[in-house]
């Protein structure tokens, strides 16, 4: 395997900053890239000044104010290099959105400037000692690192990968004079859409092959149902994109290793796991105030994610009256709509001591729910990949989900598949549908022979979805890119050699 010099680009990137999936999957990739030998190099912006403390100066930035820094922490196999502008400084950790939830004003500005900064480096302008074979972006912050390049003239190859296809990046169309770029990328064929300035486009439009994060989405978003407007493009360009199951990073995610746990387990011996996971939901209850040690115990249902409408919390919320008419608790771990947070509120003070809920994201806490748990719901109307199903499965948390997108690669109905089953499929998206799903989960539960066997299954399972078989994925994805960028560029140099009747050239060309 060739050793590629890879630059990915990302808004975030665990542990240094992580709202979601982009965070976790920009913090295990890159490793296991740079694992396999591979020359990576990570950029993200710098959103305080705990994370530029100790770092040198690499560069100042061109076309605005700011600076390219390394990063000194050790804490990753790759170097870190941080864009440093004033604004993102400022943001004191909250990359997309201020205290007030609402999107940072400046946010095409800056992302513009990451998209910028990016290209530069690509192209050699900032006169690093170290420039890409190719250029890695991720999402719509990252979707004008293409659109720049071709501004720099700039003709290294790019692979875009689409984590959310709901995200895209729009604004208004007098964004483009501000941030320097012609007016003709306002056009349907380049970043105009419906009215608007989409970045995402940047990406999708002009970067040489595409991705996401499980087939079943790169499927779907070629269909007017999840394209989000964008599945005709999506179409157009189908040959150029591939998707890929997001890996777990095993090590963090180990029940049989994991410091946040008091009792550990690994799935080997049902029976201990069993014991091991009772005796974490104990201790869960007991921190969030719920009747602990119940006899007999109850199952604990749990949710752990973004509470907005793509994961369905507001189905989780129409069906809590039926789901506490049966015997069980439910956690939830989340942050997101106020107005949902207050519902949530409202419902733990309503059935105290069986329903907690915990606003905010808690990286310990989060692994405290997964072990504690019994069954994890996730009843998205879309699901790009998820990596709580996998989360959950790697901890013997049986996931209850709607079958789209990665939830229908990653999770095995037990019903229809007892072999291999690691979770339940809802019918639809509805709350009657997850109460149903929830039914058949509980009838499995009470058999501890069957729960046994699909509890197993998961854990087993969970530990094939590492970054192992995946990184191979984008090995072969960034070969085809280079491959077709080299070949186009090989005809290229020999139609100029043709035109200009110069034979040295064009035997320059063939070799």
């Amino acid at each position: 395997m060739k050793r590629l010099k890879i630059l990915m680009v990302a808004a975030e990137m665990s542990p240094l900053v992580k709202v979601g999936g982009l965070g976790e999957v920009m913090g295990s990739l890159p490793r296991a890239l740079a694992e396999r030998g591979h020359d990576v190099r990570v950029l993200i912006p710098a959103y305080s000044s705990r994370l530029i403390k100790q770092a040198r100066v690499l560069s100042p930035t061109r076309g605005f104010k700011g600076r390219l820094l390394a990063q000194k922490n050790g804490q990753t196999p790759f170097p870190v290099w941080l864009l440093e502008t004033a604004a993102f400084l400022r943001r004191e950790g909250r990359p997309y959105l201020n205290r007030t939830g609402k999107p940072w004003a400046d946010n095409p500005l800056q992302f513009s400037h990451l998209s910028r900064t990016a290209a530069d480096i690509a192209s050699g302008a900032l006169g690093l000692d170290w420039e890409p074979d190719l250029v890695h972006c991720n999402d719509w912050h990252t979707g004008l690192v293409p659109v720049w390049m071709r501004m720099n003239e700039c003709n290294l190859p790019t692979v875009f990968t689409i984590h959310n296809l709901a995200y895209q990046g729009r604004f208004p169309p007098g964004i483009l004079a501000r941030l320097g770029l012609p007016d003709s990328l306002y056009d349907p064929e380049a970043l105009e859409f419906h009215g608007e300035v989409a970045f995402i486009k940047g990406g999708l439009v002009f970067a040489d092959r595409l991705t996401t994060v499980s087939p079943g989405y790169a499927r779907e978003i070629q269909t007017p149902l999840f394209g989000a407007g964008l599945d005709g493009l999506l179409r157009s360009r189908a040959e150029k994109l591939t998707g890929i199951v997001n890996g777990l990073d095993l090590d963090t995610w180990n029940p049989a290793t994991d410091p946040w746990l008091t009792h550990h387990f690994d799935g080997s011996a049902p029976a201990a796991s069993r014991k091991a996971k009772q005796s974490e939901g104990d201790r869960l209850k007991l921190r969030l105030g719920m009747a602990a040690k119940d006899k007999p115990r109850r199952p604990l249902l749990a949710w752990v994610g973004r509470l907005v409408e793509q994961k369905g919390v507001d189905i989780l919320l129409a069906a809590l009256p039926a789901l506490m008419d049966r015997d069980i608790d439910v956690v939830v771990l989340g942050d997101g709509e106020a107005a949902v947070s207050r519902a949530l509120k409202s419902a733990a003070h309503r059935w105290p001591g069986r329903l907690a809920f915990k606003q905010g994201f808690d990286e310990a806490l989060a692994h405290q729910v997964y072990a504690a748990s019994d069954m994890l719901l996730m009843p998205s109307r879309f699901e790009p990949c998820g990596l709580a199903q996998l989360c959950a499965m790697r901890y013997g948390s049986i996931p209850v989900v709607s079958p789209v997108g990665g939830l229908l690669d990653t999770v095995i109905d037990a019903g229809v598949d007892p072999g291999r089953g690691n979770g339940f499929h809802m019918e639809a998206v509805s709350s009657e549908k997850l109460t149903e799903a929830v039914d058949r989960a509980l009838a499995c539960w009470q058999s501890p022979a069957d729960w046994n066997q699909i509890t197993s299954n998961a854990m087993a399972q969970a530990s094939s979805f590492g970054w192992g078989e995946r990184v191979l994925d984008y090995e072969a994805v960034y070969l085809k890119t280079l491959d077709s960028y080299l070949g186009e560029h090989h005809r290229a140099l020999i139609s100029v050699a043709k035109q200009a009747d110069n034979w040295t050239a064009m035997d320059n060309a063939r070799g």
